[in-house]
């Protein structure tokens, strides 16, 4: 299915929505016949986007996600060029029209710690370029993703953020990629709670352990965060959907291996079961496909 096709579909499907249903979200696309989450994720990447093409409503953050990061930025310096100084939090909820420009919502500055790391690091950015020079921008905002190409380790860590999105979005989630690299990879709304994930893939052939760094697990964890561990093989891949506070109780219990920087998780298949190495007691087939622990 093509973009054009995708946009028809949505029109469709907004032409059929009730009165109290102003936009459509990843659920009602979900529960539709006319068209799968499948081709917004293949086509546009988020529902946002997708909508957007179209010249449909969103809701407030699809919209947020939606936006390119180089929209994000040209809109952060244009409201920097008429306050005269760096916008701060509250100068978001009081533009009135320079975000007509880029959106049909006001832009939240959260999206800004979401898609950046920060507000403030947004606005080093802006300063940095006029967005003219795309080269040093995106050697600052995105190294990890000029690495992909030749680092088929990374390439492999890439395919399984863009799998793990494609679930999230089959199951109602709104989801986007971080690209600045902050310990998480993902973070989804849905019924307007944000919930944050950090993607692991391993491949089960090899002896190679999933490895989670000491420091950014104590930084970034916490109630509303989840491990996906996309374990792969010749003929299918399986996700492994952990909320945090059991990898949390795995550490403290001595299951994985602390190598001093990282956390290491060897996983095994043995007897028809997902389990840690030499580790009999904890079944990890309860959590597969867990998207249901996601709440």
């Amino acid at each position: 299915m093509e973009k054009e096709e995708v946009i028809e579909k949505l029109k469709i499907i907004q032409s059929r929505l009730k009165k109290d249903q102003p936009y459509i979200t990843s659920k009602i696309v979900q529960s539709s016949t006319e068209l799968s989450p499948y081709w917004i994720t293949k086509r546009f990447r988020t529902i946002g986007r997708a909508l957007r093409a179209a010249g449909l409503p969103s809701s407030h953050l699809a919209a947020s996600i939606g936006a390119t990061k180089e929209e994000l930025l040209n809109y952060l310096k244009e409201l920097r060029d008429k306050l005269g100084h760096p916008p701060r939090a509250a100068d978001f909820d009081e533009d009135e029209e320079i975000y007509k420009k880029y959106s049909n919502h006001k832009f939240s500055w959260k999206i800004y710690s979401l898609r950046f790391g920060g507000l403030k690091q947004a606005n080093k950015l802006v300063e940095m370029s006029d967005l003219k020079d795309r080269k040093e921008i995106k050697t600052v905002e995105t190294e990890k993703e000029e690495e992909v190409i030749d680092d088929k380790k990374r390439f492999w860590g890439r395919a399984a953020e863009y799998q793990a999105l494609a679930e999230l979005l089959y199951r109602g989630f709104q989801g986007h990629e971080i690209p600045v690299d902050q310990g998480l990879d993902v973070f989804a709304e849905k019924n307007n709670k944000l919930y944050h994930f950090q993607v692991k893939h391993k491949v089960l052939s090899d002896g190679r352990p999933i490895s989670l760094t000491k420091s950014t697990f104590e930084k970034t964890g916490g109630g509303d965060v989840y491990y996906i561990f996309v374990l792969l093989s010749e003929d299918k891949r399986e996700f492994l959907v952990i909320p945090y506070h059991f990898v949390d109780h795995w550490i403290r219990d001595g299951v994985a291996i602390d190598s001093g920087k990282d956390y290491l998780f060897y996983i095994q298949k043995r007897d028809g079961k997902y389990k840690f190495k030499d580790v009999d007691d904890v079944n990890l087939n309860s959590f597969l496909d867990g998207w249901r622990y996601i709440k």
